[in-house]
């Protein structure tokens, strides 16, 4: 298959199959929903950078692209993003937390309401990194505040 590009009077070549692009597969050829793994593995997981993992980055990361002259010649540069070095407070745990921060991810921290309903509300903490660890504290806690709740209702009851 070939085309001919009228403008500059060049015939280009496409080695593109149009049988091999629309070739369907049907869900039980995939085996994507079978029931032997569990349904967490079948999800796909953004990668995250060491960086991000040092603090809350509120989903920011370091980007690439190019710094313009003004001869519009392109150079490579880094994007890196505006992270400060902030101690927050929890309520839940009743202490100061010393973490590395965002601009972005320190707004973010305001709309929620506390660093306690950010930690465990947003979808950009994990499991792993300075937020995470501050979240397994946070949530800990909680199960700890809320085991001395019940049993100061078992002893008004007797």
């Amino acid at each position: 298959m070939s085309s001919v590009s009228a403008a500059f009077g060049r015939t280009t070549f496409s080695t593109f199959s149009y049988s091999n692009h629309f070739q369907l597969k049907s869900i039980s050829d995939q085996n994507i929903f079978d029931s032997s793994t569990p349904c967490h593995i079948n999800q796909q997981t953004r990668h995250r950078s060491n960086r991000s993992r040092r603090g809350l980055y509120d989903g920011k990361d370091v980007r690439t692209g190019n710094k313009v002259s003004f001869s519009e010649k392109k150079t490579k540069r880094k994007f890196k993003p505006n992270v400060q070095k902030k101690r927050l407070f929890s309520e839940i745990l009743d202490e100061i937390i010393r973490i590395n921060v965002t601009t972005s991810a320190l707004r973010s921290i305001d709309k929620a309401g506390g660093l306690d309903n950010y930690l465990l509300k947003s979808k950009h903490v994990t499991d792993e990194g300075t937020g995470g660890e501050a979240k397994r504290r946070i949530l800990d806690k909680m199960e700890e505040l809320r085991k001395g709740e019940l049993k100061n209702a078992e002893q008004k009851q007797k």
